[in-house]
């Protein structure tokens, strides 16, 4: 008996895949409606053609006109949209690896797509809501994804992209034309434009600011230095990893940075940076998304699978974590609705 009992099990773990007690660790996009108490995975029916639970996400963005449409950007290859609010989805491009999309502020149907495919770092656009979609950039160097890329909200016309090389790139005719604005030897991670001014986050080098569309660089991180840093957790100084960043909406002088090293915050612009203390332990303090609400007080973070929210500029933090072994790689606050509140899951599947 005790042999057909041993039998029986090994058959039912081969069948399972030699774990039983494994569990699904679905990447995608999860959703809260109240603010962050609790969040849902927002992949689509399981029954639908398109479902995202293994879609590594790399950008989730609103459409200026109906914010219930919502677009992915997708590390595994292409683009999806909902016009549900997250509810079902469709694809809308496929093949290229997108890092970073961008979609115009005043014009919901011109949508941008930065990325690679076939080792070329890409830029495409669509002027008809995804339908069809041109090339608009081609990077001729092998293995250099363009990484990042930004729109000016006070301009639509002028676009900045940055690559893995370090290049920043603009265009002040919607991306006709192209020319090298500097280059900086290191990863660009991340662009966005704030009040007029142009924001640049790199891997390791950090924060920069341009006022004049990139003829001049501030660096704002500058002073994030071990003898400059007001640091609360004991981990502070010389990062050598930045992941992201927010320029408040409201006053471009407070600016909060995610780093290996845990979360920083500045409210003069970047002439002294202060550590904020999250509830996790320093090595573990890999912080990765951040975003305000509709207040400056009101600041979400990532740490792995958790999601953190503090409603006072960061002096204290509420958790909330997602069932996934990936980790939350990017935050989207609905201006409208600020309860509403979109994340973007990273899984690694090797």
């Amino acid at each position: 008996m005790k042999n057909k009992i041993l039998l029986f099990l090994s058959i039912i773990l081969l069948a399972a895949g030699c774990n039983i007690f494994s569990a699904p660790v679905p990447s995608g996009v999860v959703k809260t409606v109240n603010g962050g108490a609790d969040w849902q995975f927002s992949n689509g029916a399981k029954a639908a053609k398109i479902n995202l639970s293994s879609s590594n996400i790399s950008k989730i963005a609103l459409s200026p006109a109906n914010h219930e449409v919502v677009y992915a950007g997708s590390f595994d290859g292409g683009v999806y949209e909902s016009d549900d609010s997250g509810a079902n989805w469709k694809q809308i491009l496929s093949k290229i690896l997108v890092y970073d999309l961008a979609v115009d502020p005043h014009n919901p149907k011109q949508i941008y797509a930065a990325g690679m495919y076939s080792n070329l770092g890409k830029v495409l656009k669509t002027t008809d809501g995804g339908l069809s979609w041109q090339e608009i950039y081609n990077e001729s160097t092998q293995n250099n994804p363009v990484r990042a890329i930004a729109v000016n909200p006070l301009n639509p016309s002028q676009i900045v992209i940055g690559s893995s090389s370090g290049n920043l790139i603009k265009s002040a005719d919607g991306g006709m034309s192209w020319q090298l604005a500097q280059n900086f030897n290191d990863r660009a991670q991340e662009i966005t434009w704030q009040n007029g001014s142009l924001y640049v986050l790199f891997r390791s080098k950090g924060l920069f600011k341009s006022s004049d569309f990139g003829l001049n660089f501030e660096d704002l991180t500058a002073g994030l230095t071990v003898s400059k840093v007001i640091d609360y957790i004991g981990g502070g100084g010389n990062e050598k990893s930045f992941n992201h960043f927010f320029v408040d909406s409201l006053t471009s002088s407070l600016i909060y940075i995610t780093s290996n090293k845990g979360l920083y915050k500045t409210v003069d612009n970047g002439k002294t940076w202060a550590s904020l203390a999250l509830p996790v332990k320093i090595s573990d303090a890999q912080v990765m998304a951040v975003k305000l609400g509709n207040s400056s007080n009101l600041v979400f973070v990532s740490v792995g699978a958790t999601i953190y929210k503090s409603t006072d500029a960061g002096s204290s933090w509420q958790t909330q974590g997602i069932s996934t072994n990936g980790y939350v790689n990017c935050i989207l606050v609905d201006p409208g609705l600020p309860q509403i509140i979109y994340a973007g899951i990273y899984v690694n599947k090797q």
